[in-house]
């Protein structure tokens, strides 16, 4: 698949399957990861690569973070929607690794040592989708920052995101695009 087809097939998923995923190809996208931009290139990105007892640890916290996301989900979506979210918190739809990525902090401070982590998720999720692999940006674990950290022996360190990886069960549809999003200034 060339670049732009990974661009457009980047989903959410929410349903995986029991499959394993290899090292290998945990690695490729890890290191996809790590390649990402990084302000004044601190390269301030960290990534736990979790599976086994200490992701089903996780997973129980993440399914802990529900009550911070639901009020806004109810005003958002109808009940369906919110019911398989809901059951997604659960287990992270039965992902078998769970990335983690954390900022360590840097001098430039929490906006961009954020933006920085941020590039190296997207890197993550589209290397994830070029090698076959479901992924989903989840950033509500961030509110029991303290219960992953004591989990994953972490100090001084910001939680940014949880992304749950695996073989995608199905593929979600994609979502309609928003127009007028994008102004050009200067090109009459």
């Amino acid at each position: 698949m060339d670049f732009y087809e990974v661009i457009k097939n980047r989903r959410s998923c929410r349903v995986f399957t029991s499959e394993p995923v290899g090292r290998d190809v945990l690695e490729k996208i890890v290191e996809a990861a790590l390649w990402a931009p990084s302000g004044k290139n601190r390269q301030n990105c960290r990534i736990f690569v979790v599976t086994g007892e200490k992701r089903d640890t996780l997973v129980s916290i993440a399914d802990r973070s529900w009550s911070f996301i639901e009020e806004s989900l109810r005003e958002l979506y109808d009940e369906r929607i919110v019911a398989f979210t809901r059951n997604f918190f659960r287990n992270l739809g039965g992902a078998p690794v769970l990335l983690v990525f954390y900022s360590e902090p840097t001098k430039e401070g929490a906006f961009v040592d954020l933006q920085s982590v941020s590039a190296a998720i997207e890197n993550a999720l589209l290397a994830a989708t070029h090698e076959g692999l479901g992924s989903c940006w989840m950033s509500n674990p961030v509110h029991l920052k303290d219960e992953v950290d004591k989990a994953l022996g972490v100090e001084g360190m910001d939680l940014v995101a949880f992304v749950p990886i695996g073989y995608p069960s199905k593929t979600p549809p994609a979502p309609p695009r928003k127009d007028g999003r994008a102004r050009w200034v200067g090109f009459e």
